[in-house]
């Protein structure tokens, strides 16, 4: 992988809220450190720029490797990786308790590639929700 500067890694963290991009899962809750990313892999011509650069939390990072698409179990088409710089999370996915429904084809290739209702990571955004829920008011 090219080397990313310091003040880029500083700009894709922020930019990301410093949460996953794929699945939103905090970085603050993570026991691992997130990594920045390709969206599009350097061996599928992916360049190292803001525009192609991504948080990724452990489990999403190692589970897309370089895959870009894949195919869609509803419609049995190619359909492309959701891209966080180009689409909107919503319009692909939603959270119901710990679960991540994929609402597209886009959404679908993607949480079933990066494995995103895994028991236990369900249950990870589960407690998360809960402790979040249960915290008082500021």
């Amino acid at each position: 992988m090219s080397y990313v500067s310091v003040p880029l890694r500083r700009l894709v963290t922020q930019r990301a809220g410093d949460k996953c991009e794929y699945c939103q899962f905090p970085q603050a809750d993570s026991f691992f450190s997130f990594e920045i990313e390709h969206i599009i892999a350097e061996k599928h011509d992916g360049i190292t720029e803001a525009e192609n650069l991504a948080l990724y939390c452990p489990c999403c990072n190692r589970f897309k490797g370089s895959d870009i698409a894949s195919i869609d179990p509803e419609t049995g088409k190619l359909a492309p990786f959701f891209n966080p710089r180009l689409q909107q999370w919503l319009d692909h996915f939603q959270l119901e308790r710990g679960t991540i429904i994929p609402l597209s084809a886009e959404g679908r290739v993607t949480a079933k590639i990066l494995q995103f209702n895994l028991l236990e990571r369900i249950l990870e955004r589960e407690q998360i929700n809960s402790i979040v829920q249960d915290s008082p008011p500021h």
